[in-house]
């Protein structure tokens, strides 16, 4: 049987639904089942059942499980309001009654259709109406007026308002009642009622005009708005010293450091202003709808937290030093530290070293060991395979022999003689006589110019530039160097290309989907039951093609950042065979000795020019 569809009966659900899939050779899943007539069994009777049985359309099931896969990856609000249909009946008076006519049939099932008649009955004041005459002339559809009550007077209901004020009392609403067979509601009125209501201020009368004379009713519209408070402004510190001091110490030729002018700490004198408090502001205040005043919130006040070594003056706004030092913040927290100074090396007689300031070692650090300082460090003698943590600078007079064991990290820049076996993180520059089978990131320069100025093994990147004397070996030692672009923005811009294809993917699935609900809905072949299929399948659409957008923009932004990072050069003034060259995307490999080069990107691929001081 090729039927879509067909009318199976029997004396119980079951009977009747296996009877018709076998009349149309089909299973369960395969057709949509909506029950016609039923009666339930009783002592006397056998139970009765009439079922429609219909062939679903097995294309729009596929588009329909299509979209429920898309949007169970996706949040998307369903904001989607029912439209209330009008009234499916009409009440006439007569000499004789009370009359119901049933003037369409509405989607509603039988219960529901009877409680919408009953309320509006008991509305109307209708008395002594005969629910029983009512149900049955539901339950048989029949279009012809039928008595329902004795005779009684019509009751007309006046057109009213119904008034709501939002909890903040800063807004409050209308919504005007259609009269039925009563007065309506006028201009006055509508004033009135908001007068009884409190009513008094922010009322926008053009919009009540307007309701009154177009005669919007059922609509909860916004007719009265309050002014909100300007809350005053915070209090502000002034801070009289440099909160984001830039270190840039200096690396000489020979590869010694010139401690004399590297203005490293944010110095201060006993009694030395350090921060002005200005106080908040008082704002100003502003009216409800019921015409009461609100208090406008005070700005708060800003504080200080004050740590080691300040005071204040008498009016508390101004905050001074205590003694000679360094001031900085800790913890939030804004204070004045001496230097802590290590005599001799860090090892089993000192342990770990931690200090909430600079520290100054005079000898070496042991292998094994820590120092982490929230200001600079600064080591005389040789680092071993230790640990060196710095929210400042590192600065190393004699070098590091790491052993594939140390680890160094810096908020700002690196400065050391040599770097040998070592892994090595700074937000700053690097600086250095030479660097040997390192592992370094600097996410400014990495400069190794010095008497040696070498660069050999390892991977070497730069967020900006490298500059050094040599690249690589004559043995062939690979070298890898990488610059022009910083890790983090790199790793971000690969998962938004992720998130991009992702989303056109499920862009090209929708639109297909859509265009098929939609041929059927223009054919009259899209059942009532999918519409709504078809308008979530539009509203996803809507949202994702938002959101690619979204990323999209954000994706430009990045790869405009990136573009303005392809400056990024290494100069050298010798690069051996065996070294590897990034630039952004660009890979160059060295096979030819290059003197005296500069290597940098342009139209896609790394060039190579005169070396450029």
């Amino acid at each position: 049987m090729n039927k879509d569809y067909i009318i199976s009966k029997g004396n119980s659900y079951e009977e009747a639904l296996n009877s018709g899939l076998a009349q149309l050779n089909l299973k369960l899943e395969e057709v949509e089942v909506e029950t016609l007539q039923e009666k339930k069994s009783s002592f006397f009777r056998s139970g009765y059942i009439e079922l429609k049985i219909t062939r679903k359309d097995l294309t729009l099931q596929s588009a329909i499980e299509q979209i429920n896969q898309i949007e169970s990856n996706i949040e998307i609000e369903n904001n989607i309001s029912t439209v209330e249909e009008d009234d499916f009946f009409k009440i006439d008076y007569f000499p004789d009654g009370v009359y119901i006519t049933i003037i369409k049939q509405n989607a509603c099932d039988a219960k529901n259709k009877l409680k919408q008649l009953v309320d509006y009955l008991s509305k109307k004041s209708v008395k002594s109406y005969d629910i029983e005459v009512i149900s049955k002339h539901l339950n048989d559809n029949v279009t012809t007026p039928i008595k329902i009550a004795p005779y009684q007077e019509e009751v007309k209901i006046d057109s009213d308002a119904h008034i709501e004020i939002k909890r903040d009392k800063l807004e409050a609403y209308i919504t005007i009642i259609e009269a039925d067979g009563g007065k309506e509601l006028s201009f006055d009125d509508a004033k009135e009622k908001l007068r009884e209501k409190g009513i008094v201020f922010g009322i926008d009368d053009k919009k009540l005009h307007d309701i009154i004379d177009n005669r919007t009713f059922g609509v909860k519209i916004l007719i009265a708005q309050g002014n909100r408070p300007e809350h005053g402004e915070n209090g502000t510190i002034i801070y009289c010293f440099d909160t984001q001091k830039d270190y840039t110490p200096q690396l000489l030729e020979d590869g010694t450091v010139n401690f004399k002018h590297l203005n490293l700490i944010n110095n201060v004198k006993k009694g030395q202003l350090l921060a002005e408090i200005i106080p908040p502001t008082d704002g100003t205040a502003g009216k409800n709808v019921l015409g009461a005043e609100i208090s406008a919130l005070k700005g708060k006040p800003a504080k200080v937290i004050k740590g080691k070594n300040i005071y204040e003056d008498e009016s508390g706004l101004k905050i001074y030093a205590d003694v000679d030092g360094q001031v900085f913040f800790r913890d939030g927290k804004l204070q004045v530290s001496q230097v802590y100074e290590v005599p001799g090396d860090v090892d089993h007689s000192t342990g770990n070293v931690t200090f909430n300031g600079k520290v100054t070692i005079k000898g070496n650090v042991k292998s094994g060991f820590t120092v982490e300082a929230d200001g600079d460090i600064e080591v005389n003698g040789v680092v071993e395979g230790a640990t060196l943590l710095s929210k400042g600078n590192i600065l190393l007079n004699r070098g590091i022999q790491g052993n594939n064991q140390a680890y160094l990290q810096c908020s700002g820049n690196l400065i050391s003689k040599y770097i040998e076996n070592t892994t090595i993180k700074s937000f700053g520059n690097i600086e250095a006589d030479c660097i040997l089978h390192s592992n370094i990131v600097a996410k400014g320069n990495i400069i190794v110019d010095g008497k040696k100025g070498l660069i050999v093994g390892g991977q070497v990147r730069a967020g900006e530039e490298i500059r050094a004397k040599i690249i690589g070996s004559h043995m062939g030692t690979i070298t890898n160097l990488e610059v022009g672009i910083d890790p983090d923005e790199k790793m971000r811009y690969e998962k938004l290309k992720e998130e991009i294809a992702e989303i056109q993917k499920n862009l090209g699935n929708l639109k297909k989907t859509i265009e098929l609900l939609s041929k059927l809905a223009k054919d009259n072949n899209l059942p009532k039951s999918k519409e709504e299929i078809l308008v979530k399948s539009l509203k996803t659409y809507e949202y994702l093609k938002s959101k690619h957008g979204q990323l999209q923009k954000e994706m430009q932004l990045l790869e405009h950042q990136l573009q303005s990072l392809s400056s990024g050069k290494v100069h050298a003034g010798k690069i051996y065979p065996g070294a590897k060259i990034t630039i952004l995307s660009a890979v160059r490999h060295i096979y030819d000795e290059l003197i005296n080069s500069t290597l940098y990107k342009k139209d896609g691929d790394i060039m190579i020019g005169p070396y450029e001081k």
